[in-house]
């Protein structure tokens, strides 16, 4: 992975003179990064234009993902990730350390020129980037239906990711593979990202013929999209053939600091993102519930501010903690989810408790709960399953958005524990880095 990291021109300016000609303000930022790729003799252009070189790409990508959804330990105080900043914007995680940019995201305040989203957003499309290249050079060599199934996977969960977190507006702009001039995207709206994200899992779909993980791969990331357009039965419909123990992993290592597991880093050894427990009045109450799906332990020292009682996650405990991008579990809540949107008790209760079952957990009773509270008590359950993966914002914008429900009443509200209050505003901003697209528009909604 980090071999890819080191090649300013390669991919004739593929994957990178994207970021830098629509992130400019990146290149001074990006720590691990952006930073790192000024040495061309450790992979020449020339090197990737063949097969071998394909599995570089196909691995660079991969691992631009991983800093993006995790972070990593390298960096100036190590990077933070989409999990922890979308956990602060909803209510898994409290921020217990003094950087004002991861501040903003706990209150929802953001602007437009923080730091770590600017970082992020850059990361999401790099690994967009270099799941696209790898997609177009393939053709050189006759095609890899499973690579190009699985980076056309990778490039639509990009999409969905930037659907679900950050507001309408965002530009994907394209390098060609020949090394043609940089073609700007135009703006899409949330819905467009959904409905491209589809577009790219089919593609995943066709592909994975015969290798079974990459086509489950492709289906619970179409069905998470379709959840998002609102097609809640035909999200369930999607998944109905997944198998419940299937899993996807974003892999992380500790061979290198840019391939450790960033929530691991910004948790247990830096003391900087803290459980929350019942955060802003709506919050789930993680620690409280004593879930084996939520494991922590802590509040007996301050995190890194020396003022918030610190706990911890004990999810990812190591440095080479894998993190789910899709699975079986996955699968099955979102079968739950149309049950509930049906009003349909029995179902929910069903499939939940068939998967409290494999963890030991007591049985739910959901009998007489009915319409918004049928829905509140799915997703809670699916907030503990999926603790810390990045889907926590994207349900809570869900309720209110597809289901309807007051923002006021689902998200964090009032009164910020650190003075001030939470912001009404539910989704990240187009960073102003994006102003060197001539298209840049800023938020569309």
């Amino acid at each position: 992975m980090k071999k890819m990291l080191k090649t300013k021109n390669n991919l004739t300016n593929l994957c990178f003179s994207a970021l830098v000609l629509i992130f400019v303000t990146l290149l001074s930022i990006s720590c691990d990064s952006i930073v790192e790729v000024t040495d061309p003799d450790i992979v020449t252009p020339e090197s990737l234009d063949n097969e071998a070189g394909l599995q570089t790409l196909r691995a660079g990508s991969l691992g631009d993902l991983a800093v993006a959804m995790s972070g990593s330990a390298a960096g100036h105080g190590a990077t933070t990730g989409l999990i922890v900043m979308s956990g602060l914007m909803a209510d898994e995680y409290d921020y217990s350390g003094t950087f004002p940019t991861r501040r903003e995201a706990d209150t929802r305040n953001l602007q437009d020129i923080n730091f770590d989203m600017n970082r992020i957003y850059g990361n999401l499309h790099l690994a967009r980037s270099g799941a696209e290249t790898t997609i177009d050079l393939l053709a050189n060599f006759g095609g890899d239906p499973e690579i190009e199934s699985e980076m056309q996977s990778i490039v639509g969960f990009s999409y969905i990711l930037f659907a679900e977190t950050f507001c309408g507006g965002i530009s994907f702009s394209k390098a060609p593979a020949d090394g043609g001039d940089l073609i700007f995207g135009e703006p899409l709206s949330k819905q467009e990202m959904f409905t491209t994200a589809i577009d790219w899992f089919d593609q995943a779909m066709t592909n994975a013929s015969g290798n079974d993980k990459l086509a489950n791969v492709a289906r619970v990331g179409k069905a998470r999209a379709l959840l998002g357009l609102g097609q809640i039965d035909d999200a369930a419909n999607e998944v109905a053939t997944v198998p419940t123990e299937f899993v996807y992993n974003i892999e992380h290592s500790d061979n290198s600091r840019r391939q450790e597991n960033g929530i691991y880093i910004m948790t247990t050894v830096r003391r900087q993102f803290s459980i929350a427990d019942g955060k802003g009045g709506n919050g789930l109450m993680y620690r409280s519930a004593m879930d084996l799906r939520v494991p922590w332990d802590g509040g007996t020292e301050f995190g890194q501010d020396d003022i918030t009682l610190y706990y911890n996650q004990l999810k990812f405990n190591s440095s080479s903690a894998p993190v789910a991008l899709a699975s079986g579990i996955e699968a099955r809540l979102i079968e739950a989810e149309a049950a509930a949107n049906a009003d349909d008790a029995g179902t929910v209760q069903d499939i939940h408790n068939g998967l409290r079952a494999t963890m030991g957990l007591s049985d739910l009773d959901l009998t007489g709960i009915s319409g918004d509270d049928l829905l509140l008590a799915h997703f809670a359950e699916r907030a503990f399953w999926l603790f810390s993966t990045a889907h926590r914002q994207g349900d809570l914008r869900r309720l209110v958005d597809v289901h309807g429900m007051p923002a006021s009443e689902v998200f964090p509200w009032g009164d910020y524990f650190k003075g001030g209050q939470y912001s009404a505003n539910l989704k990240f901003p187009v960073p102003q880095s994006e102003s060197n697209n001539p298209n840049y528009v800023g938020c569309l909604d």
